[in-house]
């Protein structure tokens, strides 16, 4: 009986578990040999994987890949972590274990799946009394035997791998457990359960848990997402969400970008050690910067489908894009069909995931050329009755940014001419009512304002004060909706006579001329179809590098209309309070009118 803590105290358990696939394997089967039927040791490993959640991943854990056997490996090898692992899944453990929400976003292909589920299943394994949920968007991802994708398959398969006296009552007999059923797996030795459910369920229907992994959570659809977050809020302190990005409009970017106080795990590609070999950043006109010392030989794929290997980096074609690279990435990308599915599937740039309107190196390219600091920033004062302006204050908390510089009566210069382009919103802190005005003759943006919470009727008396100031500017307001009418009404009623004409249906030249543009969907994709190649034409000139930001935040749907991505989450509860995009299309308003007015008049319209 004294022999197996003798055996014990010379095994250096509490050494690092090697991580070398092939020094790993023989550790692991030295381990299950010692314990073999030694109860003793049995109880000593046991008690080292309860305490050491590395030790129990690297010894006792598999994971599956069918991509292996073209790579040399079986498809079934022990999990051995990485670095990068270790930290995040130490992450995910302390997000359940102090009861904060998680939110791991990555790119394809590090894993993040089977490092999240082998938290739980460690927990649920070694721990007493515990209770986790599975989200995914389908049954199928959820639990399906058949399935290597569902989340419960892994968890089998973790299983099936591990010694009889290491798993629970019941697991040894696999198919056969009496705890196990579709969609629930319990631990009968201590009390833990794992539940799934798809997005198609009543979520949370079980009670509270201790935590609730949601799988590929941006894939989820945008009302779902929302849904998903609300039901769950109130089931568990931690929520682990995994995802890809897919956008901005979707609750996945929310928690993974925007909600304060949720722990935070990016898995970037370039944090994997066999896909950074190579790391550089390469600039136009410049020598690479070679991130670290890897050197070797790597395949070349050439647009006709060619490959030839050559030796990193003395022969290697360079990317300058001042992207971060590797010979592996740039494979991936020859491999991609479109920027957004490598802002997707690689980069996990939430924004380049959509599909863009704008351009970003276009737009980048524009903030370099033409923005530049406001010349003033502060408030415009007018009379409450006649709305005539009475003058400007700075202030560097106003509102009103200009680019031009005043007169000397501190007003715009007598001899110019202006548009004024104004986005209307229902000034209920959800979204900006924005202005943007611009000098007709040179194009170039000489103001902007933005202001989420002034009723329409207020901001319409706003816009003519501002408009009166600059010299009677024509002005141009979305009349889209209440909102737009009561904007529209109000301004005509105050007297302001200089408002942009246009016909409701502007492809029936019998439809009637009426003040302001109505942006339906149709519409607004002409307008800002219309702003981007006044943009790229450098009709216009936008100073504002915050309205040149927004740009990047519109795509254009599967129906082909241009949407901002905030919009897309109309489901969002929270009313998303935060720019949506007004000031582009306050832009983009009176760039369309800049365009009809370099246009030959129509005989029909009212004189400007």
């Amino acid at each position: 009986m004294d022999a197996a803590p003798a055996i014990v105290r010379t095994w250096p358990w509490e050494r690092r578990v090697p991580r070398d696939l092939g020094e790993n394997m023989r550790y692991r089967r030295r381990a299950l040999r010692l314990a073999g039927r030694d109860r003793a040791i049995q109880r000593d490993l046991r008690a080292k994987a309860r305490d050491d959640l590395l030790f129990y991943v690297n010894t006792f854990c598999w994971t599956y890949d069918p991509r292996n056997p073209s790579r040399g490996l079986p498809s079934s090898v022990p999990f051995t972590t990485w670095p990068y692992q270790d930290e995040s899944m130490a992450l995910i453990a302390d997000g359940v274990l102090t009861g904060r929400d998680v939110a791991v976003a990555k790119s394809r292909d590090m894993g993040a799946s089977w490092m999240a589920l082998a938290v739980v299943e460690w927990l649920w394994h070694l721990r007493d009394g515990l209770s986790f949920m599975l989200v995914s968007r389908k049954e199928a991802y959820v639990d399906d035997s058949g399935n290597p994708d569902s989340l419960f398959w892994k968890i089998d398969f973790l299983h099936r791998h591990q010694p009889r006296w290491l798993l629970p009552r019941g697991r040894d007999l696999g198919d056969r457990d009496p705890n196990r059923r579709l969609g629930h797996l319990a631990n009968a030795d201590n009390g833990s359960v794992i539940d799934g459910e798809a997005t198609t369920g009543d979520i949370g229907r079980g009670g509270r848990r201790t935590a609730c992994l949601v799988d590929e959570f941006a894939a989820f659809d945008v009302k779902d997402g929302f849904a998903t977050l609300s039901a769950t809020r109130d089931m568990t302190d931690c929520r682990i969400f995994l995802s890809t990005p897919k956008g901005v409009g979707n609750a996945f970017h929310k928690v993974a970008r925007e909600v304060p106080g949720v722990l935070k795990v990016d898995l970037h590609w370039s944090r994997h050690p066999r896909k950074a070999r190579g790391l550089y950043r390469a600039r136009p006109g410049e020598p690479p910067e070679l991130l670290d010392a890897w050197r070797g030989e790597v395949d070349v794929f050439g647009k006709d489908g060619s490959r030839r290997r050559v030796r990193f980096p003395d022969a290697y074609p360079f990317v300058a894009d001042k992207k971060l690279r590797s010979p592996w990435y740039d494979a991936q990308c020859a491999r991609c069909a479109t920027p957004a599915e490598i802002a997707q599937e690689l980069d996990i740039d939430f924004l380049g995931s959509d599909c863009q309107f704008f351009d970003p190196a276009s737009i980048e390219a524009l903030r370099a050329w033409g923005c530049r600091p406001p010349e003033r920033t502060g408030t415009l004062s007018f009379h409450p009755d006649t709305l005539a302006p009475l003058g400007f204050a700075d202030d560097p908390h106003g509102r009103l940014r200009l680019w031009l510089v005043l007169g000397r009566e501190e007003a715009p210069p007598p001899g110019r001419r202006y548009v004024c382009g104004a986005d209307v919103s229902a000034g209920t802190g959800a979204s900006n009512s924005t202005l943007c005005v611009y000098d007709e003759q040179s194009g170039e943006k000489a103001a902007e304002y933005a202001n989420p919470s002034l009723l329409p009727a207020d901001f319409a008396r706003l816009a003519v004060a501002l408009c009166t100031w600059f010299n009677d500017a024509l002005l141009v307001p979305d009349r889209s909706g209440p909102t737009g009418e009561v904007f529209v009404k109000t301004v005509l009623a105050s007297g302001y006579s200089r408002l942009h004409y246009r016909r409701r249906d502007p492809l029936a030249r019998t439809s009637p001329l009426e003040p302001g543009v109505w942006l339906n969907p149709q519409a607004k994709t002409a307008c800002l179809e219309e702003y981007r190649d006044a943009l790229a034409r450098r009709r216009i000139t936008n100073r504002s590098e915050t309205a040149l930001a927004e740009c990047l935040q519109f795509v254009r749907r599967m129906d082909g209309t241009i949407e901002h991505s905030a919009a897309v989450a109309a489901a969002d509860p929270s009313g998303a309070r935060a720019a949506h995009g007004d000031l582009v299309i306050a832009d983009a308003l009176a760039s369309l009118a800049l365009a009809a007015l370099r246009r030959p008049a129509d005989p029909s319209a009212p004189a400007p």
